[in-house]
Parts: C-alpha cells; sequence; structure tokens
C-alpha cells in the first residue's frame, strides 16, 4: 500500500468526488472535525458506490448481486479485489450511470484500500455498517430483468429503509461516540435508541418528494398493502382521479416521516453542545428534510396535481445553512430553526 498517496493525493481526491456525489452533504461533511471528516466522507462515498450499484437500471438483478457481493468481499479485505477481473470498471464502461457514479466504480480498488488506513475500530465500524446495508440492497435488487419494482408491504418498507438509511444512522452514532469524543454514557444511550430513526428519517422524506421520479423510473417505495387499502392501482395512484384516496395515503407516509424525524430531533438535541460541529453536521439535512416534509404536506394538493419532486427554495437553504451554526450551539435556538420552517 503506498500511504504516501493516501495520506496526502488521496484526500484531495475523495473531496472532489464527494462535492461532485452531493454538495449538500459536502457541505455538512465538511463542517465535522478533521477526523470525522475523513472517516464520515468516505463511509459516505462507498454508500454511494453500493448505491451506485442499486440504482443502475441496465444491468440485470443476477449481476447487481454479483456486483454487491464483490463489494462486500472487498470491504471486508481489499486482498480480494481482482484488479484482473474488475466488475466495478466494467459496469462504469458498459452501465448507463452518471459521470461522477463511474469516476466512483472506476476507483472502487482505491475507495476499498483506503480503509486499511483507518484506526482498527474506525475499519470495524465502516466495515460492518456498509456490508449489512450492501446485504440488504441485495434483498431489494430490480434491473434490466425485472421492471417495475413496488416493495409489497408497509414491513417491507420498514425493512428497506433500514437497509439503506438506518445502517447510516448506526454508522454514525457509533463513529460519533469515539472514545475521544467523550459522550456521556446517558447521552450515548439515547443516540444509539434514536440512531436508525435518524437515518430513516431522511429516506421516508426523499421517497414522498421523489415519489413520481421513481415511478417514471421503473421503481415505487410506496407500499402495494398501503395502496390495497384504498383499493388503489399504482397507475391510478399517479393519475390523480382519485385525489382523496392519494392524499391519505401520503398522508399516512408524512405521519410515518413525522415520527421519525421527532426522533431525529432528539438525537441532535442529546448530542452536547461542545461537539458543536457533529451537531450542525445532523442539523442541516434534518432541518432540510422537516422543511421539505411541511411544504408538501401544506401544499399537498398541488404537489399531487403537478406530481412533480418537491424541492425546497433556495432562500430557505441559504436560511437553514445560516441559521444552523446558532442552533449547533443551543436546543433552545434549534427548535426555533424548525418552527421557523
Amino acid at each position: 500500500m503506498d500511504l504516501h498517496y493516501y495520506n496526502s493525493v488521496f484526500p484531495k481526491e475523495r473531496n472532489i468526488w464527494l462535492k461532485e456525489v452531493s454538495r449538500t452533504f459536502y457541505l455538512s461533511i465538511k463542517a465535522l472535525p478533521k477526523d470525522l471528516h475523513i472517516y464520515v466522507g468516505h463511509s459516505y462515498l462507498i454508500c454511494r458506490l453500493l448505491d451506485t450499484l442499486e440504482d443502475a437500471y441496465d444491468i440485470t438483478v443476477e449481476t447487481k448481486i454479483k456486483a454487491l457481493d464483490k463489494a462486500i468481499s472487498c470491504i471486508t479485505s481489499v486482498g480480494n479485489f481482482d484488479k484482473n477481473d474488475d466488475i466495478f470498471k466494467h459496469l462504469a464502461k458498459t452501465s448507463d450511470i452518471k459521470p461522477y457514479e463511474k469516476i466512483l466504480l472506476e476507483n472502487a480498488f482505491k475507495i476499498f484500500e483506503c480503509i486499511d488506513t483507518f484506526p482498527e475500530k474506525v475499519q470495524i465500524i465502516i466495515r460492518k455498517w456498509t456490508i449489512e446495508m450492501a446485504e440488504g440492497m441485495k434483498k431489494y435488487s430490480f434491473g434490466s430483468d425485472k421492471n417495475k419494482v413496488q416493495l409489497a408491504s408497509k414491513d417491507e418498507l420498514e425493512d428497506y429503509t433500514y437497509y439503506v438509511a438506518g445502517t447510516v444512522g448506526e454508522l454514525l452514532s457509533q463513529l460519533f461516540t469515539l472514545e475521544h469524543f467523550k459522550v456521556p454514557d446517558s447521552n450515548k444511550e439515547i443516540m444509539f435508541k434514536n440512531s436508525i430513526a435518524f437515518g430513516k428519517a431522511l429516506q421516508y422524506v426523499n421517497i414522498i418528494k421523489d415519489s413520481r421520479e421513481d415511478f417514471e423510473e421503473d421503481r415505487c417505495f410506496i407500499p402495494a398493502d398501503l395502496l390495497e387499502e384504498r383499493s388503489i392501482s399504482l397507475e391510478e395512484f399517479f393519475k390523480n382521479d382519485r385525489k382523496e384516496d392519494i392524499k391519505a395515503i401520503y398522508i399516512e407516509l408524512i405521519e410515518r416521516a413525522e415520527k421519525y424525524l421527532d426522533d431525529a430531533i432528539e438525537y441532535i438535541n442529546i448530542v452536547p453542545k461542545r461537539l458543536w460541529k457533529i451537531r450542525l453536521f445532523c442539523i442541516w439535512p434534518v432541518a432540510m428534510a422537516y422543511a421539505t416534509l411541511n411544504g408538501v404536506k401544506k401544499d399537498l394538493d398541488e404537489f399531487i396535481d403537478t406530481n412533480k419532486t418537491y424541492k425546497i427554495s433556495r432562500k430557505t437553504v441559504k436560511s437553514i445553512v445560516k441559521k444552523g451554526y446558532f442552533a449547533s450551539f443551543s436546543n433552545w435556538y434549534f427548535k426555533r430553526l424548525l418552527k421557523s420552517l
């Protein structure tokens, strides 16, 4: 392993990739203390690499599971990476994915090998939860030979959101409570109790706001049994002819998201104020999810009529970013921020 490369060159490359993958999360990751900036940023790249494999619509389920299995093997030990049969580079060349996603797949070996440069405790955390995520993604794979994927039940929705987002909450909580941060045991207990909810809250909001876009991409995370309770088909749900039934379904999903957001807010409130950078990292995405959900809820009729992805205004985003700094030092101000949304 070239330690000089991973200590000096790779961090700059990683930051470029993070900014390309998600400007919003890059801002949050950048706010973290230096060591967490590295560990969380790298974990996020691994999760996005796995997500790229899961989202690829033009490869078969068999190929997708093979790629996820290979990723699990390489996360476990980079010695399992076969450069002569690099499935990730092959998919980067042959699959219709975005340019920045190709970069992640083309550099998969570096991303996996860099895990070995971290302290052993950090390695254990990253490996455990990214592998858990990948195992879950295998359960819900779709592909060119399996179109129109829809979750069958509310239980499946809970299971799916655990694997793709709850695992992230667990990973973050374990990194945030590493020994040198000296988080009191009572605080840790409440954080770990709400860590899965922290991740699920953000995922639920994404599922609601992106429901039309997902449907147009031949997948749907609105459970079939939720539609069956109203005797409405998936196609009818997006035609808007039965608005009251459609509203009732969205309202149930919104209520579930609100419950998880309440838990995420409790999670943030218990993080010690001296760890304000960690609080800020958490406040920005939770506040934006909170604003998004309230916007959908307030303009639900319009959201259903237009069937477009809901986005909060740039003005709201800028306000959250600015006020988030004050909220990171005060639960009272954090409450005020949320109330303003």
